[in-house]
């Protein structure tokens, strides 16, 4: 597991570089001369050793003469080369890997992921995140319960974002969860009930089930987005690890990078053959679970029994 992604990307960027560098017949000393750099630094890039910035790339798109179409696919290659996100606001109280993940799932095109205990953040209603947020020994302070639950549903934005003027922004973020069956039935609950809770709309469990059954219908109906469950008859999964999510570059098209989000961390896997192997099993999970009109049915089942009692 890679503690500092995003890496695949970056990897493919510094080759692209090179390669880039070879085409227009330059070694490492003559480009190090003709951009006030040092030749350690032209290495240092194209080892994928440290990231390069919006400038220094367009510097040396520039001088080895990349033709426009190739040039556009390296500046979304490049991490540190996209515009800053909403969620530098919060850079104070977000953790590094936090960030990392926000910044990953704006710059990616298809997100593919299993859920195993709880719907998937970009889907959940603002009540259900935030008895999430509250399911915890560590009861976190009315304030941050609502900074998390804002930063969440800003992370939502992806779902119905609109492709930036200059193309560099991608277009909503395609979405394929599949969803155990146990997401369904789990009850909203979450730790002992506080006096602040008591003035936020659908505070009631009961609701703030029905409500977050009712959203996973109204998002399924959504064109980027596609939902599936999977049935307790389908038996063991075959992933027995929990949740996991699949994010699809924007610039290559293909799942490069898995990332596991859970209370104290988040990990990120990015051996080829390792988010090989996650797309392997998501594509196993989605051939197991119920087709999406299905899983729409028993979703609407569910919500109207949660409704009667």
């Amino acid at each position: 597991m890679a503690a500092d992604p995003p890496s695949v990307r970056e990897r493919r960027l510094a080759a692209e570089l090179r390669r880039a560098r070879q085409a227009a017949q330059l070694n490492g000393r003559e480009v190090a001369a003709l951009t006030g750099w040092s030749t350690s630094k032209v290495s240092r890039i194209e080892n994928g050793r440290i990231g390069i910035g919006a400038a220094d790339l367009d510097r040396l798109l520039e001088l080895y003469q990349v033709p426009p179409d190739a040039s556009a696919l390296l500046r979304r290659l490049a991490p540190d080369g996209r515009a800053h996100g909403w969620w530098e606001a919060y850079a104070d109280s977000l953790s590094t890997g936090y960030a990392t993940l926000l910044r990953l799932e704006a710059g990616s095109s298809a997100l593919r992921s299993y859920c195993a205990l709880i719907p998937h953040p970009l889907l959940m209603t603002p009540a259900y995140i935030r008895q999430v947020v509250r399911s915890t020994w560590q009861q976190p302070s009315a304030t941050e319960i609502d900074r998390r639950v804002q930063v969440c549903l800003r992370r939502q934005s992806v779902l119905t974002r609109d492709e930036g003027p200059d193309r560099t922004t991608p277009r909503r973020l395609e979405l394929a969860v599949v969803l155990d069956e146990a997401v369904l039935h789990r009850a909203a609950t979450a730790g002992p009930a506080r006096p602040e809770d008591s003035g936020h709309a659908g505070a009631d469990p009961i609701a703030i089930r029905r409500d977050q059954l009712a959203h996973l219908l109204s998002a399924a109906r959504w064109p980027a987005v596609t939902i599936q469950v999977l049935p307790f008859t389908a038996g063991i999964p075959p992933v027995s690890a929990g949740s996991f999510s699949l994010l699809e570059s924007a610039a290559t098209g293909a799942p490069d990078l898995v990332y596991l989000e859970n209370k104290t961390r988040i990990s990120f896997v990015d051996g080829e053959d390792e988010v090989d192997r996650y797309a392997r099993d998501h594509r196993l999970l989605t051939e197991l679970a119920l087709p999406p009109a299905d899983s729409a049915d028993l979703i609407a089942d569910l919500a109207r029994g949660s409704s009667g009692r």
